[in-house]
């Protein structure tokens, strides 16, 4: 069965990725970039291309949708817990859900501030900051993954974050990109104890320390200068990082646009006050 790592882009998911790979699967607690692998995006050619002829995915990207449940049933076919990053939002494209409780376990959710989303998605992706602050509200947006452009459907950041919140069919688990910030031993714990409900998973301190202490941004961003990384695309991937970016990189007209727009969903996450 799948177990989502999910999240709406630049909103941590590959940090959070390095963490739990680099807890389960490493043997010193030491991150290397391969360990991401164990981890890897769902939409990718190699998931979809037993089912359909890709170049046809490539001028109707949306009919990708016709063939999620299939990749997802092939996938569990290995009788395992089944890692999968996904930026997709938990939701439904005529009538077809992305996922459901047949193929679907459970999913750790990382939210973060929109405003800062919207700050490192214009970096990541070349974007203006008003580009990027439209792409945040958007509820129809797409994103492309791989040589076939295979598209996913983020949707808007406030669909996104309530489709996978809302979703209480599978147990989930939501953690706050400024939390795991703040406090990465304790968030890391939060999401062992829950892995534990279907893994058979050790709590090792030392291994938590040192894990931690493999994956801080600084190292990662140290790691992506030296050997590269192959998820980056136009800029670097390991940026800034920071909780707060936003405060000097957004402008006043911008802020108020994505505080209205997402102010229920901002004061329950603490990003507002009431």
């Amino acid at each position: 069965m799948i177990l989502w790592i999910a999240s709406y882009p630049k909103s941590g998911n590959t940090w959070l990725r390095a963490l739990i790979a680099t807890y389960l699967y490493s043997d010193n607690g030491e991150f290397n970039f391969d360990l991401l692998d164990k981890i890897p995006k769902f939409t990718q050619n190699k998931y979809f291309e037993t089912f359909v002829d890709l170049k046809n995915l490539k001028t109707e990207p949306l009919k990708i949708s016709e063939y999620w449940s299939s990749a997802q049933l092939k996938i569990n076919l290995n009788n395992e817990v089944n890692f999968f990053k996904t930026h997709n939002a938990c939701a439904s494209y005529k009538d077809r859900w992305f996922t459901d409780e047949k193929n679907t376990m459970g999913y750790i959710y990382v939210v973060r501030d929109p405003r800062a989303v919207a700050c490192s998605n214009a970096n990541h992706s070349n974007l203006t900051i008003e580009d990027s602050v439209n792409d945040l509200l958007n509820e129809n947006l797409i994103g492309f993954n791989g040589d076939y452009n295979l598209a996913e459907l983020p949707s808007s950041w406030k669909i996104n974050y309530l489709s996978w919140k809302k979703k209480k069919k599978f147990d989930g688990i939501i953690i706050k990109y400024e939390d795991l910030i703040d406090n990465t031993k304790l968030e890391l714990k939060k999401i062992l104890l829950f892995l534990q409900k279907n893994m058979n998973i050790p709590i090792n301190e030392e291994k938590i320390s040192k894990t931690i202490n493999s994956c801080i941004f600084s190292n990662l961003s140290q790691l992506e200068d030296k050997y590269g990384f192959k998820e980056a695309e136009k800029n670097k991937f390991f940026w800034k990082g920071a909780k707060d970016s936003w405060k000097i990189d957004l402008n006043q007209d911008l802020r108020k646009k994505i505080e209205i727009s997402f102010k229920d969903e901002m004061i329950e996450l603490g990003y507002l006050k009431k």
